[in-house]
């Protein structure tokens, strides 16, 4: 996860955010990557997003959520990144009318052929979001560099 300061960039977070939809968050976070050079066809991005793929929550209860397209709509892997102080309700991918409550939502692009790359990337991220340290630092970062510097010290 070496290249997450090129794939995750401070205006690519929002630590504030307003939605209050589980819709409303993925639209809110992927707006961010409109215009993004990478993103060939914003669009057919977005509708491609699957929410409930990647929700969890950790120890303390603080809820992550993933929706990612695998899409050759861009041409290299893209982030956006958002924190909710009061979380926004999400169904449960694992408990069919279970819901999870999410604090954080990480929106990801990546081409079809950087599958791999992802998993690696995905994998670092739930790292950091489980430990508890790690958590807590997410969400008491004040910056958008802060945000980026914890999730990049899960790399190292």
């Amino acid at each position: 996860m070496s290249s997450l300061r090129t794939i995750l960039t401070p205006a690519q977070v929002n630590l504030d955010l307003q939605a209050k939809t589980a819709d409303a968050a993925i639209l809110e976070v992927a707006t961010m990557l409109r215009g993004h050079p990478r993103v060939k066809n914003w669009q057919v991005f977005y509708q491609s997003l699957r929410p409930g793929a990647t929700c969890m929550t950790n120890e303390s209860g603080y809820g992550l959520c993933i929706p990612h397209a695998r899409t050759n709509e861009v041409s290299g892997m893209v982030m956006a990144a958002g924190r909710s102080r009061a979380g926004i309700v999400f169904p449960s991918a694992e408990i069919e009318g279970e819901e999870v409550r999410v604090y954080y939502l990480l929106v990801i692009g990546v081409p079809v052929a950087l599958a791999q790359e992802y998993l690696r990337t995905i994998g670092a991220l739930a790292r950091t979001f489980r430990s508890t340290q790690g958590e807590f630092a997410l969400r008491s970062a004040r910056t958008p560099e802060e945000f980026i510097e914890t999730l990049t010290a899960a790399g190292r």
